[in-house]
């Protein structure tokens, strides 16, 4: 009898202990925003069911960005946007039962939109060039991706009035790890959209999205620049939903085409690739709305805010002032120049230097702003497939003014480094 009752002592306390953990492993702050630099970056590692994530992401976006849910425009969008999930992405349909939960509501509820959980939200301009392993010192595949954009508010960039207690674009970034039951685990930079929001991620597979304003896309004029009252998936769950699903590039385009995609207010275009030295561009046409793929054949692949299947000649590029760094032909062409001229393979140190190559340190317009606006890289980032690893570092301020441009140099913080556990 009295074994009985350790047992059952011990199972209890297990599940008490299990209970109180949740899925919850991580949620820390890795960079702390002081007086003079921009940004907090936080560590999130979430693991478990993907309803008990969602309630967990919901809470961390109530108490880290006071994020209030958006509203469906009337109930029959929250219906058809359930049912659009049970058939095509019931991962994200358990986490928006999750969210729904975390802000005391029923799943069923058709008033609030639990899909997402924005803040700050702002477009994508930015670098990226996948390296397969064929190109490289180590034979591993890399990504180097930079995001940047405007350090000021999304009003103030759309040349409205600044609001008190607003945050700048950008000042609110995340490291995350996702561990889910069901769906492949994940590593993301993100910002924007604590629920799927991240502008570059690998998974457990080997496959890495990179996501990046397009100047040429088409956009959305509509008031539901997320989706949620037009239906499919917006940019950013696609893109989410392809680390979840997919562990190959041909994985991730068959998701693609058999997925609505919702013009979002800002247009994008991904570059995606996977651990067989594979990867793809795509693009949407402003002029048709047909869906476009432009593969690597091989080589290393660049991408910045130009849609490449419109432009695949780069002695044929628009012409652009030499003074215009952050030109997206500008950044284009420097990278291109920098794998034309490099002689032997690419090392991770090599690709760090073609990053910052491109670095943004200039005041433009050029990404959608009502007026120049400084602009400047936030995170240099290099993935290593292989590894399942990700070194990067943070935008902190502005440094001396380099007088061969008279642009300011910029200061970062230490490189982080992060690795996805992956069973093997």
């Amino acid at each position: 009898m009295k074994k009985y009752i350790l047992i059952s002592i011990i199972l209890l306390a297990v599940m008490i202990s299990a209970a109180q953990a949740g899925p919850v492993v991580t949620n820390k702050v890795i960079l702390t925003k002081k007086t003079g630099t921009y940004m907090e970056v936080r560590h999130i590692v979430l693991r478990g069911t993907n309803e008990e994530i969602g309630k967990a992401l919901g809470g961390i976006a109530q108490e880290w960005l006071g994020v209030k849910l958006g509203r469906y425009a009337a109930p029959i969008y929250a219906k058809a946007r359930r049912l659009y999930m049970e058939k095509n992405y019931p991962f994200l349909l358990d986490r928006m039962k999750g969210v729904a939960k975390s802000y005391n509501l029923s799943p069923a509820d058709d008033t609030y939109v639990p899909s997402y959980l924005v803040y700050d939200l702002a477009p994508l301009a930015c670098s990226a060039i996948y390296f397969p392993a064929s190109s490289t010192t180590n034979g591993h595949v890399l990504l180097a991706h930079n995001m940047d954009f405007y350090i000021t508010t999304l009003r103030v960039m759309f040349g409205m009035k600044s609001v008190e207690g607003e945050h700048n674009l950008f000042s609110r970034n995340f490291i995350m790890e996702l561990y889910p039951d069901k769906g492949y685990p994940s590593l993301v930079v993100g910002a924007l959209d604590l629920m799927n929001g991240f502008q570059s991620g690998m998974n457990s597979e080997g496959l890495i999205v990179a996501m990046l304003a397009d100047n040429d896309a088409p956009a959305n004029k509509t008031p539901s620049p997320l989706g949620d009252n037009t239906g499919g998936l917006n940019i950013l769950q696609m893109a989410r939903l392809i680390l979840d699903t997919c562990a190959t590039v041909e994985e991730a385009r068959i998701a693609i085409l058999n997925n609505k995609l919702t013009l979002g207010f800002e247009p994008a275009h991904f570059l995606i690739g996977d651990r067989s030295g594979k990867s793809f561009i795509y693009e949407t046409s402003s002029r048709d709305f047909t869906d476009h793929f432009t593969g690597n054949n091989g080589k290393p692949q660049i991408m910045t805010n130009h849609s490449v299947h419109l432009y695949r000649d780069v002695n044929k590029f628009p012409s652009y002032s030499p003074k215009a760094t952050y030109n997206s032909f500008y950044r284009y062409r420097t990278l291109y120049d920098f794998l034309r001229k490099h002689r032997g393979k690419i090392s991770p140190d090599d690709a760090k230097r073609a990053l910052s190559s491109v670095y943004a340190h200039t005041v433009d317009a050029d990404e959608g702003a009502a007026f120049p606006i400084p602009c400047r890289t936030f995170c240099p980032m290099v993935y290593d497939i292989d590894e399942h690893s990700l070194e990067v570092k943070f935008y902190l301020k502005d440094g001396p003014i380099d007088p061969k441009t008279g642009d300011p140099t910029l200061i970062f913080s230490r490189p982080f480094k992060f690795k996805l556990k992956v069973n093997k």
